[in-house]
This record gives C-alpha cells, structure tokens and sequence, in this order.
C-alpha cells in the first residue's frame, strides 16, 4: 500500500497554532492520513492537541494517523506526555511517497 505523506512545518505552538490549525483541517479534510513532521521546528501542548484533533478526525474516517520522520521538537512534546507509543504510528510495510 502507497501512503502519501503530508509534509508539517514551522511552530507548533500556542502563537502559531492558529495557521497550523486551518492548514492541518485542510489536509485531513483532503484525506491525507500519513504527515512528515520532520519540519516542526517547535512544539508545545496546543500542537500537541492539534494533532490529538487530526488523529479523532482521522479515526471518524476509520483510518489511523501516521507519523513520519519525528523532528526533536515533536519527539519531544510526544515523551513528555506519554504518547510516544501511542500517537506515533510508522507502519514499516508501508511505502510513503513524498
């Protein structure tokens, strides 16, 4: 199966999170499921419940968000609450087109 992934970038956070927002509805809206965030130079908990909204959007499709190439701002974000495990999803098997 080919997954196209989305690239994110920029912050994350509280005083950009507003731009993200729209733009990451936008992409879950066009059915993109898997996202680089490899360019997410910083993140803090309103990216981190951004993506928490993409993945209940993408679940109501019956699909599972995928995220690819972590940039240490998101790996970061994503230990500190615990959802390492659970919210970063690569499926190996996959081949993500870019």
């Amino acid at each position: 199966m080919t997954t196209t992934a989305a690239c994110l970038a920029g912050e994350w956070t509280i005083h950009a999170i507003a731009q993200q927002r729209e733009a990451m509805l936008a992409l879950v809206n066009d059915g993109h499921i898997a996202f680089d965030t490899s360019g997410i130079t910083d993140m803090d908990s309103a990216g981190l419940q951004l993506l928490l909204s993409a993945q209940r959007s993408v679940a109501l499709q019956g699909q599972e968000l995928k995220l690819l190439q972590l940039s240490n701002a998101v790996k970061s974000v994503l230990a500190v609450y615990g959802l390492d495990a659970s919210l970063h999803s690569i499926h190996p098997e996959e081949e993500v087109v870019e």
